[in-house]
Parts: C-alpha cells; sequence; structure tokens
C-alpha cells in the first residue's frame, strides 16, 4: 500500500475505534440492563484489534519516514 492509502485507513480505523467505544461507553453504562459477559468480551475483542491495526499502520508509516 502506498503511504496516502495507509493514512486513509488509518484514520477509518480511528474513526471506527472512536465510535465502537462511545457504543461500548453507552451499553454498558445502561442501569438497570444485564447484560451478558460475551458482550463485554466482544467489546473488548474488537476494541482491541482495532488499536493493534492502528498500531502496525503507525509502525509501517513510521519505518517509511
Amino acid at each position: 500500500m502506498c503511504d496516502e492509502d495507509l493514512r486513509t485507513r488509518l484514520k477509518t480505523l480511528s474513526e471506527e475505534l472512536k465510535e465502537l467505544e462511545e457504543e461500548q461507553s453507552y451499553v454498558l453504562k445502561q442501569t438497570g440492563l444485564h447484560l451478558p459477559g460475551h458482550t463485554v468480551r466482544r467489546y473488548e475483542a474488537e476494541v482491541q484489534t482495532l488499536k493493534a491495526s492502528i498500531a502496525e499502520i503507525i509502525a509501517e508509516l513510521e519505518l517509511r519516514k
């Protein structure tokens, strides 16, 4: 991928992470709503996956400088 594509992908992943964290915060802070444990683990797994992808892209961009 060229640098431009990596930066575009980085921006997209960062936006997805922000949206997911906002959704997670909203859902998990609902009072009176019982959520199964797998819901919490799913959010955590998705956040970690996005963060790992973002870190990989940042590392690749740094190597190219």
